[in-house]
C-alpha cells in the first residue's frame, strides 16, 4: 500500500486489515463513508492508512509475539527487533510530518528524502497522531533481552540498537538516545578487542597493532576500516558518532577533527567564548557519569584502534574533569576531580598513543589541550642597568633652557638625569635591533608533567621576532619561562599571546590570562540539561526590533597583553679603560688629582652625539640630610650649601676643543678631576649618552639616553689641619719686627693699631712627609712656613681690621629653593643670639677674602693641594678685636691726638680739647656725646672725684646735629686743670633718636606688590634699638707745675 500510495496510484485497504467490519464502520473518516460506491480516492485512503496504521502495527508485533508460545514457531529477535524499529520508523515519520501522511512522508519512507520543514520537538506534541509516547513503547520492544544474549551476535546487536538510537534521536529523545548509545558501546568494545586479535593472528602480528595497520588502509581514520567496513557504508564517521554520545552526557568536548585542524579560531574572543560555554556546560550533569561515558569512548578508540579518537577523548575527559578556572595565588583548589594515579595514567596513555602511531607512521596525529589558561602572565624582564633607555622630554638637555648654561656650577638646579628612572616607564621600552627576555608564566593544574615541544610570542603592531623555547611544567605549579625576543623596527609593540604546541596537541595560540578566574552560577536560569546545547532559543521579539540572542551570564575572563615602546636603534657604550688602578685612588685634603676615562662605542651603526657627565659621592648624601635639617642655623645650612655647592669632588675638565662625539666602533677620552674631601670614600661617574641624529636644539619630542658609571674608591688622608685661630687686638706702636715675617709690598707704610689686628693660625702637618706651606694674603703679602710630619707650626701676622656696612644683614641661601621663600626655623633663636650668629659669619667670611693657604710636599712624590681655612670660628673677643665700629670717636688736646702716650699740661693753664665724631655708615645718626673724664690709677670712687682738679668750659654731655654718612663732625671744649696729676679722658656717642627708614615705592599699578621677605628674615632681630659707641682708646694727660723741677717732675 505505502509503494502504491508512493507511485500515485489509487489503493484500497483490503478488510482484513480491520479488526472487524463494525470497527470499519466507526473509523471517523466522513469522505470513505459518502463514496462507498465510488473508485476509491488516493487521499482518502492515505488517511485511513494514516489512522490505521497504528493500531495495524501493533496487531502485527502482537501477532509475532503470540507466535512465540507454538513450539517451532517463534520469531527470532533479530527480524522481531528489526520490524519493531521499521514499524516505529513509520510511525516516527508520520508524527513529524504532523500526523498525516503526505509526499513528504512517502518519500522520506521509500527515498530517505528529509522532511523539508524540520519540526519543532520541543514543545509537546499531544495532538498529533500516533504521539511520541506510543511510539517509545513500540520501539523499546525491539530493544535485546538479556535473557539469550547468546542469540544475537555482535553486528546483530550493533544494527538493533543503532536503529532505536536512530529513532530516538529523530522523536528529539536526546537522553534516551545517549542511553542505548552508551549500551551500543558497551556491545562494541568486547567484539573490537575480539577481531584485533583475530585479525593479528591472521596477519602473524602482535595484537596492538594487527587491526591498526588495516584501520589506515585506504586512508580510513575514523574507524571503518576495523568494523570491516568501506569508508562510504557509513554516513557519519566513529569520531561523530561518539561525539554525539558525549554531547548529550554534556562532556566538556572541544571541536576539533582531524580534516579541521586550520579552521579553529582561537583569537581572544573566541577563546573567551568557548571558556564561558564550557563553563556553562560543566554546570548541568553529573561529572562522574559524564567521566563515564568518556572512559567508554577512550576504551572504544583504543579497540578500533583509532589513534585520533583516543587522543580526542583522552583531552576531552582531562577537559570534563578539570575545574575550568584560573586559580589565584590563595583562591580554591583547581585541582581536576579525578585521582592522581588515573591522572598520570591517561598522561602515559597519551604518549603510548603517539608512540604507537609514530612507529607506524601516522602523522599529523594531535588533540585540543585541555586547559584554556595555560599563560597567565607575560611581562619584560628588566634590561641590564648600562642598556636600560631612559625617556628624557626635550626641556631636559642642555641649552634647551636659559638655567641649563648653569648645572655644571650649580647642583642645586635639577640634574634630571641624576633621578632614579621610572619604573613603569623604563619597563616598557625596548631598543630596536637588541634582544631582550620575556617571562612567561605558565600553570599546570594536573598532577602529571606537560611537556612544552615549542613555544614563541605572538605580537601585534612593530616587527618582532621571536625566539622558540621548549620546557617541562611540573605537576600542580605555575612555572615562568623565559624567552628571547628581538624588535625589528621602532614603534608601538603588543605582546598578544603565545603560539605553544603541547606534546599530543596541535599548534594553537593562548590568550594571556593575568587575573584569577571562576564562573559564577547563573541567577536565572532559562534553560538546563540537554535544551541548552541542542536548542540556543531567542527571546520574543517585538515590533521593530530585531532578534535578540540570549546569551549566558558568567562574567567572562579578560584578555590582557604587554604593551611595549619600540625606540630607535641607540649605540651601547663602555668604559673600556681609565688611568686609575683597578679604579681606586688616593689623595690627600685639598689636593686635586686628574685622571681619564676612555669611553668605546660597541655598535657597528650608531654613533654617540649626546654625551653628559654627572657626578655622585659619599659626601653628598650627609650634606642634602644636613641641608635638609630644619634644625640648623642659617650660618650651618650656608656652610653645607658652600660645600655642595663649589667644592664638588668630581668635576669634568673639558677641553675647548673636545667634542662629544663618539664615532661607530671609536673610543673618546675624556679627563676629570678629583678634590680631596674629608669623608670622601667612594664616587661615580656617570655618563648618560645617546644618538639624536639631530642636534639638540631641534630635538622635538622626547628622547632617551643610556647610562654606564665607572664607580671609584677614594682614600682621603689629612695633610695640614687648622688646629687653633686667635684674633688679638694691638695697641701703641707695631714693632718692625712683627711685619718683617711678612713679605709685603707695603712696607713702607706706617701702621696704626686703629688700622691692623693681629691674626695667629696653628696649622698641623698630619702628613708623614715634610710639607711646605704658602699663606697669600689679601694686601700683597705672603708666608712661607715648613712644617715637619706630626709638628705644629704658628703663623702670627697683623690683617687690616674690617669695616662692615650691616654685620647684621641675612645669611644668604646658596640654594634657590631656600632664597625664594622664607622658612620659619623650629628652634627658639633669641634676638642677641641671631646678632652675634650674623656678625661672626660676615667678619669670618671677610677674613677667609683675605687669606689663601696652600701646601707642597718637599720630598717622595710631588703633592700639592689648598688648605682648607672654612673651620675658623669667631668669638665675640675676636670680633671686637677685628672689627671697625660704625662711628669712630678721637681725642685731642690742644692738637695732640690720643695716639701719643702721653700728652702734659701745666696747672692754671688754659687747653682745649678736639672731639672728632666720624660717621663711617650710610645712614644719618643723632648723635649724643658724652664726655667722661677721670684720674687714673684709682679706684672708680676716687677717679671720679674731679671738682676741685678740672675747671670745664662748657658741657661734658650734648646733643649734637643729625650727622649724616660718611660725614665727620668736631667739638671743642675749654679745659683747665688745677692741679697736678694723671687724667684719662673718654668719650661716647649715643643715638639720641631712631631714624626713620625710607618708605618703600609703592608698586607700579597693575603688577603684583613685592613681598617684603627681608623684613620678614630680619624680624627675628626684634625691635630696632639705640646704639652706643666709646672711644677706642682713652686720651691721656699729664698735668704738672710749670715752674717745677726735673727732678720733681721725674718723682711725679
Amino acid at each position: 500500500m505505502l509503494m502504491l500510495a508512493w507511485t500515485g496510484l489509487d489503493f484500497q485497504i483490503p478488510q482484513i486489515c480491520y479488526v472487524s467490519t463494525d470497527q470499519k464502520a466507526v473509523i471517523p473518516i466522513t469522505a470513505a463513508d459518502q463514496q462507498k460506491s465510488q473508485t476509491s480516492n488516493r487521499l482518502v485512503a492515505l488517511q485511513n492508512l494514516s489512522a490505521l496504521l497504528p493500531e495495524l502495527l501493533d496487531r502485527i508485533l502482537n501477532l509475532y509475539t503470540r507466535a512465540a508460545n507454538n513450539t517451532g514457531e517463534s520469531l527470532p529477535q533479530y527480524p522481531f527487533s528489526e520490524s519493531v524499529i521499521r514499524f516505529s520508523k513509520l510511525l516516527s515519520a508520520i508524527h513529524l510530518a504532523g500526523g498525516t501522511l503526505d509526499d513528504n512522508v512517502l518519500q522520506l519512507l521509500v527515498r530517505g528524502t528529509p522532511i523539508k520543514k524540520s519540526p519543532n520537538l520541543i514543545t509537546p506534541r499531544l495532538n498529533i497522531r500516533p504521539p511520541r509516547t506510543e511510539i517509545i513503547t513500540i520501539l523499546f520492544r525491539a530493544f535485546p533481552t538479556t535473557s539469550s544474549p547468546e542469540n544475537l551476535t555482535v553486528v546483530d546487536r550493533t544494527i538493533i540498537l543503532s536503529g532505536i538510537a536512530s529513532v530516538l534521536g529523530s522523536l528529539g529523545y536526546h537522553r534516551k538516545k545517549a542511553m542505548v548509545t552508551r549500551e551500543l558501546v558497551y556491545v562494541l568494545i568486547p567484539g573490537l578487542v575480539q577481531a584485533r586479535l583475530k585479525g593479528a593472528a591472521e596477519m602473524g602480528v602482535h595484537p596492538a597493532a594487527g587491526l591498526a595497520a588495516l584501520s589506515n588502509v585506504n586512508g580510513n581514520t575514523n574507524g571503518a576500516g576495523a568494523l570491516d567496513l568501506g569508508e562510504g557504508d557509513v554516513e557519519v564517521g566513529v569520531d561523530t558518532f561518539l561525539g554525539s554520545l558525549g554531547q548529550a552526557y554534556g562532556v566538556v568536548a572541544s571541536k576539533l577533527s582531524a580534516a579541521e585542524d586550520d579552521s579553529i579560531d582561537d583569537s581572544n574572543e573566541a577563546t573567551i567564548a568557548r571558556i564561558v560555554q564550557n563553563a556553562s556546560i560543566r554546570s548541568f550533569g553529573g561529572r562522574n557519569l559524564k567521566l563515564d561515558v568518556l572512559r567508554s569512548c577512550i576504551n572504544f578508540s583504543e579497540a578500533l584502534p583509532d589513534f585520533n579518537g583516543v587522543l580526542k577523548f583522552t583531552a576531552d575527559l582531562l577537559r570534563t574533569a578539570g575545574s575550568g578556572v584560573a586559580p589565584g595565588p590563595r583562591s580554591e583548589d583547581a585541582s581536576p576531580s579525578m585521582s592522581r594515579e588515573e591522572q598520570i595514567r591517561l598522561a602515559t596513555n597519551i604518549s603510548r598513543t603517539l608512540g604507537a602511531a609514530r612507529n607506524l607512521g601516522v602523522k599529523n596525529l594531535t588533540a585540543e589541550y585541555w586547559d584554556e589558561f595555560l599563560v597567565r602572565g607575560v611581562e619584560l624582564e628588566a634590561l641590564a642597568p648600562t642598556r636600560t633607555p631612559i625617556p628624557h622630554t626635550r626641556n631636559e638637555l642642555p641649552g634647551a633652557s636659559a638655567v641649563a648654561a648653569s648645572r655644571d656650577v650649580n647642583p642645586f638646579i635639577y640634574n634630571p638625569f641624576l633621578r632614579t628612572p621610572d619604573t613603569a616607564a623604563v619597563d616598557h621600552l625596548l631598543v630596536a635591533g637588541e634582544g631582550a627576555i620575556f617571562k612567561v608564566t605558565l600553570q599546570n593544574p594536573y598532577e602529571f608533567d606537560i611537556e612544552i615541544e615549542n613555544l614563541r610570542l605572538e605580537s601585534e603592531g612593530a616587527e618582532f621576532e621571536s625566539g622558540t623555547q621548549k620546557t617541562v611544567i611540573g605537576p600542580y605549579r605555575t612555572q615562568i619561562l623565559t624567552i628571547f625576543g628581538t624588535p625589528k623596527a621602532p614603534g608601538q609593540l603588543k605582546i598578544t599571546g603565545c603560539v605553544i604546541r603541547v606534546r599530543g596537541c596541535r599548534e594553537r595560540r593562548f590568550p594571556i590570562f593575568e587575573e584569577p578566574w571562576s564562573p559564577r552560577g547563573e541567577v536565572k536560569i532559562k534553560t538546563i540539561g540537554v535544551a541548552a546545547l541542542f536548542k540556543e532559543k531567542d527571546r520574543p521579539t517585538s515590533v521593530g526590533s530585531g532578534s535578540i540572542t540570549a546569551t549566558s551570564s558568567i562574567i567572562p575572563p579578560k584578555a590582557t597583553s604587554l604593551g611595549l615602546n619600540v625606540i630607535d636603534r641607540q649605540p651601547v657604550v663602555i668604559v673600556k679603560s681609565t688611568t686609575l688602578s683597578q679604579s681606586a685612588v688616593m689623595v690627600l685634603e685639598g689636593e686635586r688629582q686628574s685622571f681619564s676615562i676612555t669611553l668605546q662605542n660597541l655598535s657597528k651603526e650608531t654613533p654617540v652625539d649626546l654625551l653628559l657627565f654627572s657626578f655622585k659621592d659619599s659626601t653628598q648624601g650627609p650634606l642634602q640630610q644636613a641641608m635638609s635639617n630644619r634644625e640648623a642655623s642659617t650660618a650651618e645650612l650656608y656652610e653645607c650649601e658652600l660645600i655642595y655647592a663649589r667644592k664638588q669632588a668630581l668635576r669634568w675638565k673639558r677641553k675647548d676643543s673636545e667634542e662629544l662625539y663618539i664615532d661607530p666602533g671609536g673610543t673618546a677620552t675624556f679627563e676629570m678631576e678629583i678634590l680631596g674631601r674629608p669623608g670622601l670614600t667612594s664616587a661615580v661617574v656617570q655618563i648618560d649618552y645617546a644618538h639624536l641624529g639631530v642636534p639638540a636644539s631641534d630635538v622635538q619630542d622626547k628622547f632617551h639616553t643610556r647610562q654606564v658609571s665607572l664607580p671609584l674608591t677614594i682614600t682621603v688622608n689629612a695633610s695640614i689641619e687648622l688646629v687653633r685661630m686667635d684674633v688679638l687686638p694691638l695697641t701703641g706702636s707695631i714693632p718692625r719686627s712683627l711685619w718683617s715675617n711678612v713679605n709685603s709690598e707695603d712696607e713702607d707704610e706706617t701702621f696704626t693699631p686703629d688700622d691692623y689686628c693681629l691674626l695667629l693660625l696653628d696649622l698641623r702637618n698630619a702628613w708623614p712627609c715634610q710639607l711646605q706651606v704658602h699663606l697669600d694674603i689679601a694686601n700683597g703679602g705672603a708666608i712661607d712656613e715648613e712644617i715637619l710630619p706630626g709638628n705644629t707650626s704658628r703663623l702670627m701676622f697683623p690683617i687690616r681690621r674690617v669695616l662692615l656696612e650691616d654685620p647684621s644683614a641675612s645669611i644668604p641661601a646658596l640654594d634657590p629653593s631656600r632664597a625664594r621663600q622664607f622658612v620659619v626655623s623650629t628652634g627658639r633663636v633669641s634676638a642677641d643670639t641671631e646678632r652675634a650668629s650674623r656678625e661672626a659669619f660676615w667678619y669670618r667670611e671677610e677674613i677667609l677674602k683675605i687669606l689663601h693657604g696652600a701646601w707642597v710636599t718637599k720630598s717622595g712624590p710631588r703633592r700639592n693641594g689648598e688648605i682648607e681655612l672654612r673651620g675658623l670660628r669667631l668669638t665675640p673677643r675676636m670680633i671686637e678685636a677685628i672689627k671697625i665700629e660704625d662711628i669712630g670717636i678721637e681725642l685731642s688736646v690742644n692738637g695732640i691726638g690720643s695716639r701719643d702716650l702721653k700728652q702734659e699740661l701745666f696747672t692754671d693753664s688754659f687747653s682745649e680739647l678736639k672731639v672728632k665724631i666720624t660717621n663711617r655708615t650710610s645712614d644719618t645718626i643723632s648723635p649724643f656725646l658724652r664726655i667722661q673724664p677721670s684720674i687714673r690709677n684709682q679706684p672708680h670712687n676716687i677717679s671720679l672725684d674731679l671738682s676741685k682738679k678740672l675747671v670745664w668750659n662748657g658741657i661734658q654731655q650734648e646733643v649734637l646735629p643729625d650727622l649724616p654718612g660718611h660725614e665727620t663732625a668736631e667739638i671743642r671744649i675749654g679745659l683747665t686743670p688745677l692741679a697736678r696729676g694723671e687724667f684719662e679722658i673718654s668719650a661716647s656717642v649715643e643715638e639720641a633718636r631712631l631714624q626713620e627708614s625710607p618708605h618703600d615705592e609703592k608698586p607700579t599699578e597693575g603688577r603684583r606688590p613685592r613681598a617684603n621677605t627681608r623684613t620678614m628674615i630680619d624680624a627675628i632681630l626684634g625691635a630696632k634699638e639705640r646704639k652706643i659707641w666709646h672711644s677706642r682708646e682713652p686720651c691721656i694727660v699729664l698735668v704738672r707745675d710749670e715752674d717745677s723741677d726735673d727732678d720733681d717732675d721725674d718723682d711725679e
